[in-house]
């Protein structure tokens, strides 16, 4: 194996999820209709699929980026356009890692992190 390809998820809402990761994050939509959507971001496929309950317990999405200052950025980025931070970076090199969280609009955690090489 190569990597891993693709996550499917339900969703109360897949078109306002779909709408969340493109705005937030850049993924494109390859397939949308009333059951679902499939998005795409350098080859990894994140797809919703229309349910009564979301799947979200136990559930984190991260983004890894190359370095800390990312993480600053792609934070205060993001809460300039708008986008609810569940808290502000953290962790430090002695923890091993930087990261934020925000949540999806089904009240995923979605993180931007970065590890420090060890």
């Amino acid at each position: 194996m190569r990597a891993i390809g693709q996550l499917a998820l339900r969703s109360t809402n897949p078109t306002a999820c779909a709408e969340f990761y493109a705005s937030a994050f850049g993924f494109r939509t390859v397939a949308a209709d009333d059951g679902g959507a499939d998005l795409e971001l350098s080859g990894f496929e994140l797809s919703f699929r229309r349910g009564e309950q979301a799947t979200r317990d136990g559930i984190q999405i991260g983004f890894k980026v190359e370095t800390a200052g990312e993480v600053d950025a792609w934070a205060q980025e993001l809460a300039r356009r708008g986008f609810a931070l569940v808290a502000p970076p953290s962790g430090d090199r002695w923890e091993g890692t930087r990261s934020f969280r925000l949540a999806d609009p089904d009240g995923r955690q979605v993180a931007i992190f970065y590890d420090w090489p060890r």
